[in-house]
């Protein structure tokens, strides 16, 4: 009867859900969507979500059929969802839109809903895996996971050197280039902590030992300089950890009066044994660390170099520390540290070429979530970390379990937890690394009821009625919610995809497929970048309206009003469902804006009231003062356009497009040597640009400075051979200096381009030919109207 039972345990619904445990934290680590239109990581973070709802219902079914609960040591399960209740608090606080906090735009990790699924799976972990078997089907699957992801990340960087076609070096089935040494890193430190505390049958020992060997290969291309110091620390411990526990050899005389052999560790030959891996480890994360330039050089060699650009530190806490000044307590709200970023970055950005990029991280994780969560989140990170490290060395210390193979579970699962949290201060790791934290967190948890001194609590429903009662109904309630919370992910998921499509077929001009995308998006789960997507529609809509020849007058006027209300009504339901984007007040005004040469009423006044809303979010940006001043030329306001495009020019002082536009303004109003000015700091960072150099060459002709104004035109030319008004101005210009041969030559050359060209100028070039100026002297002067003559077709 006895072995009757076991088997009916070990098939029962709580073994199921330790392996739906299993397979949901390998399906997020490994699946990739064959498609580029779904993002991998929204993907890996919907499987996570709904495997950790599965599990979670299997666990409540398998409880309620077994008719009782098994709880280990409850202080570290309460502080594993210390963050998840600062996320929610500020979710609830701060102001900001509940849904936009719970699944972000594309189920961002920076969300409640997130912190919910990775407290979630820590929680199962600690419940679930309850025994000694389950700890080793855990590491065992573990292992060959770690295994098989380094083999086949090796034949992928091996096949990209041959066939980059087929497949990119930099491809990584976990994430990008550092999440996979995220977790390479994590596998070479549970290889360490194995060899040191397990006695593997050989086979395992060498399959381990080759997987080792390739994570290490994959790190040094990799080259994170966080995880290289992370597993030198953990080869150093292990290391000091070894030689401590060596026991003295017979042949030691100096200590035969001291200790004899039968003094000796037990573990004495295995941590011998030890000695060579974590120091060999140690030397090679010393090699890459002190030689940083190596790992450069090698991912160069393999091809797997990527570009990983974040805010350093300061500028990350100078952020944390602007945002307490206005949201002390609960922060700006989950999933809007691009927000805060953006109105509070240093202008002085706007030098390096990351000047347009808007951040939506920190340096790290855990200190992105301080700005969006606030004191609350700083706290809630700080008490769990603390508590997981105290709690955590307590028991590997002086509570360590006597069974040895939970002993190495505990420690393993105790390292591998502040490992993986130490990447999140550090850095930004996905979803998938970062609910492995919350996992190794819990199975620690799991392992301290059989720590020294160490209990469980339990009940049976039927011996404890009311409370086995009020435990039942929260069951029975918890499984319905998971039910719910199961759906509005899939919702999310399922829009966050429709989206994606939507902006793919956007990006690629067809813009009915798009409308019906972004639609069947907004259908499933409201969003306000869809909404902002719909603008963007309606705005191309207006341009291919504008743009039409063949459609009716009418016609056109109707639909041009159709689509500017369309665009103009999902603009505004965008800034509603989230005020404090920028880019939805930035879609508003655009849509305003093409009112304005219309002569509708009100039409300038609303877009710019829209721009600067948008100033007002971002302003450090100085493509949003250049907008306006497009908007005030466009409303004719001149003084307006110039005082705006010298705010962007302030901002950034190498913005060429506002400095060319400033200086034609300045055209504008005569003020040629303002003009000059201005068109000489924009052919400073743009010496190549032939508009830019047209420009000068023609303000250095207005100033009767012939000779650098033919210097600035033949730099035009040269830039662009087809620049036909270019060639005719500095052939005015050659034969203002008397230079009638070369004057000939560029007239032959417009010629030339087209046989319009060449009947345009022939009465020119004859007159050249005669040795006559042929150049009317008004030519090479500002118009009335501001701009320079052009005769002859223009090819910029």
């Amino acid at each position: 009867m006895p072995p009757q039972s076991t088997t009916v345990r070990r098939s029962s619904l709580e073994n199921i859900s330790v392996w739906t445990l299993f397979v949901t934290l390998i399906a997020g680590l490994i699946f990739v969507m064959p498609s580029a239109v779904i993002a991998a990581a929204t993907t890996k973070t919907f499987v996570l979500g709904a495997g950790a709802l599965l599990t979670l219902a299997l666990y409540i079914l398998a409880r309620l059929s077994r008719g009782n609960i098994i709880l280990p040591p409850m202080k570290l399960v309460a502080a594993l969802w210390l963050p998840t209740l600062a996320y929610g608090l500020s979710a609830a606080f701060a102001n900001v839109s509940f849904s936009n906090s719970l699944w972000g735009s594309a189920l961002e990790a920076d969300t409640f809903g997130f912190m919910l699924i990775a407290a979630s799976l820590g929680t199962l972990a600690a419940l679930i895996m309850r025994r000694s078997e389950h700890y080793q089907s855990f590491f065992r699957t573990g292992a060959i996971v770690f295994g098989g992801i380094a083999l086949l990340q090796t034949i992928i960087v091996l096949i990209g050197q041959v066939a980059p076609s087929a497949v990119s070096p930099a491809f990584s089935i976990v994430g990008s280039l550092d999440d996979l040494a995220y977790f390479m890193g994590l596998g070479v430190v549970g290889a360490l902590i194995t060899f040191r505390f397990l006695k593997l049958p050989q086979r395992a020992h060498r399959i381990l030992l080759v997987s080792g060997a390739l994570a290490l290969f994959l790190l040094a291309i990799a080259n994170s300089t966080v995880v290289w110091v992370l597993v030198a620390i953990v080869s150093l411990g292990l290391f000091v950890e070894a030689v401590m526990q060596r026991g003295p050899k017979s042949t030691d005389a100096d200590l035969e009066d001291v200790v004899t052999m039968n003094d000796a560790s037990p573990e004495a030959d295995e941590g011998a044994h030890s000695l060579v891996m974590p120091l060999a480890v140690l030397a090679i994360s010393l090699f890459f660390l002190i030689g940083g330039t190596l790992g450069g050089a090698l991912g160069q060699a393999f091809h797997v170099n990527q570009l990983n650009v974040r805010p350093s530190w300061q500028s990350t806490f100078t952020v944390v520390q602007k945002t307490f000044a206005t949201s002390p307590i609960f922060g700006s709200g989950p999933d809007t540290f691009g927000v805060q970023w953006l109105k509070y970055r240093d202008a002085s950005l706007n030098a390096t070429p990351f000047w347009n990029i808007d951040f939506v991280s920190g340096i790290g994780f855990i200190p992105s979530s301080f700005t969006t969560t606030g004191m609350v989140g700083a706290l809630a990170w700080i008490a769990f970390l603390a508590l997981l490290i105290v709690f955590g060395l307590r028991t590997v210390i002086l509570r360590a379990p006597e069974d040895q193979f939970v002993r190495f579970a505990s420690i393993l699962s105790l390292v591998s937890a502040i490992y993986l949290f130490t990447l999140a201060i550090f850095g930004l790791p996905n979803a998938v690394i970062l609910a492995l934290g919350f996992v190794f967190a819990g199975l620690f948890v799991s392992t301290t009821r059989f720590a020294a001194r160490g209990q469980q609590w339990g009940v049976i429903f039927s011996r404890s009625p009311r409370l086995g009662f009020v435990i039942v109904f929260s069951l029975t309630i918890l499984l319905l919610a998971s039910v719910v919370a199961a759906y509005t992910l899939a919702e999310h998921y399922v829009a966050t995809n429709q989206l994606a499509r939507a902006t793919m077929s956007y990006g690629s001009g067809n813009l009915d497929a798009a409308d019906q995308e972004t639609q069947s998006a907004i259908a499933f789960a409201p969003n306000p970048t869809a909404y902002q997507v719909q603008a963007g529609i309606a705005m191309a809509r207006l341009g291919q309206i504008v743009g039409s020849s063949t459609m009716p007058a009418a016609n056109a006027r109707q639909a041009f009003q159709a689509a500017l209300s369309a665009g103009i009504n999902a603009a505004l339901t965008a800034t509603r469902l989230n005020p404090n984007d920028y880019r939805g007040w930035i879609a508003l005004g655009s849509l305003y804006a093409q009112a304005v040469p219309l002569g509708v009423s009100g039409a300038y006044e609303s877009a710019k009231t829209a721009y600067q809303k948008a100033a007002a979010l971002n302003p450090t940006n100085p493509q949003i003062p250049y907008t306006l001043a497009q908007l005030d030329i466009a409303g004719k306001n001149i003084q307006a356009a110039q005082d705006d495009l010298k705010t962007a020019i302030t901002l950034k002082q190498d913005y060429t497009a506002a400095i060319f536009l400033l200086s034609q303004l300045e055209v504008q109003a005569g003020n040629v040597k303002d003009a000059l000015t201005s068109a000489l700091a924009a052919a400073y960072f743009m010496p190549n640009d032939p508009n830019v150099l047209f420009q000068v060459g023609v303000l250095y002709a207005a100033q009767n400075d012939y000779q650098n104004a033919a210097a600035a035109l033949s730099v035009a030319v040269a830039a662009n051979p087809q620049f036909a008004n270019a060639r005719y101005f500095l052939a005015a210009v050659y034969a203002k200096l008397n230079d009638l041969p070369n004057a000939l030559t560029q007239l032959q050359a417009i010629a030339a381009i087209s046989a319009d060209n060449a009947k345009a100028v022939a009465p020119q070039i004859a007159e050249l030919q005669a040795g006559k100026n042929p150049f009317p002297a008004s030519l090479l002067s500002i118009t009335s109207t501001g701009t320079p003559a052009a005769p002859v077709p223009s090819k910029p």
